[in-house]
């Protein structure tokens, strides 16, 4: 476990979290929830960060990825099986990423079930009802406030996802989102290619991609 300095809660991060080179962690408190027995159970990666209120709500067979410059601002993630964040993804405050959701197929036994266990665990940890299913964020994915992306979804790389927008569905690449059901307002340019890379180190007078 690994205590923050500069923390004011004492309970520490997990020795199953990984965090790359320069990660920021705002407080252990964002841990509180964090359950998972799984080796290497969140992977944050170079630079990346999780601010304010962000709370990574994981099972025991949670798994979580999280790549490099990644900002979760106020992030709720809830995971019981995977979830895939790309590299330079920006998380607004209030979005929630969650693999666990109750489908039509849980009835209220199953519900009730589940209640009943978090109830008797000292923890409060409440099963899922519905089988988890990954969510996949591709690079580059902006996720506006109270947003939330639902089970089995997958983001393309450089897609927009409007403020408060429910996610149902995958949503294709350099596509912005919103509403509920959500829908494609529009789709953007690819400017985040190799080759855009390249074409703005030559606009911007440097001789060579660094």
């Amino acid at each position: 476990m690994t205590v923050l300095a500069h923390d004011w809660y004492r309970g520490g991060i997990p020795a199953n979290v990984v965090l790359g080179r320069d990660v920021y962690v705002d407080t252990a408190y964002s841990f509180a929830p964090f359950f998972s027995e799984e080796e290497q159970a969140l992977v944050m990666g170079e630079a990346s960060g999780a601010y304010d209120r962000t709370a990574f709500v994981v099972g025991a067979r949670g798994r979580v990825t999280v790549g490099a410059y990644t900002v979760l601002n106020a992030t709720t993630l809830v995971c019981n099986d995977r979830i895939s964040i790309g590299a330079h993804c920006l998380l607004a405050w209030g979005s929630v990423v969650t693999d666990t959701w109750p489908d039509a197929g849980a009835s209220p036994e199953a519900r009730r079930r589940a209640l009943a266990a978090a109830a008797a665990d000292p923890h409060r940890r409440l099963p899922p009802v519905s089988p988890p299913r990954p969510v996949t964020l591709e690079d580059n994915v902006w996720i506006g406030f109270d947003a939330v992306i639902l089970p089995g979804v997958t983001i393309g790389r450089g897609a927009v996802i409007g403020c408060k927008t429910i996610v149902r569905e995958n949503v294709p690449p350099y596509a912005v989102v919103a509403g509920d059901p959500a829908r494609i307002l529009r789709t953007l340019d690819p400017d985040d290619t190799e080759e855009a890379r390249l074409r703005a180190l030559r606009d911007h007078g440097h001789d060579h991609a660094r």
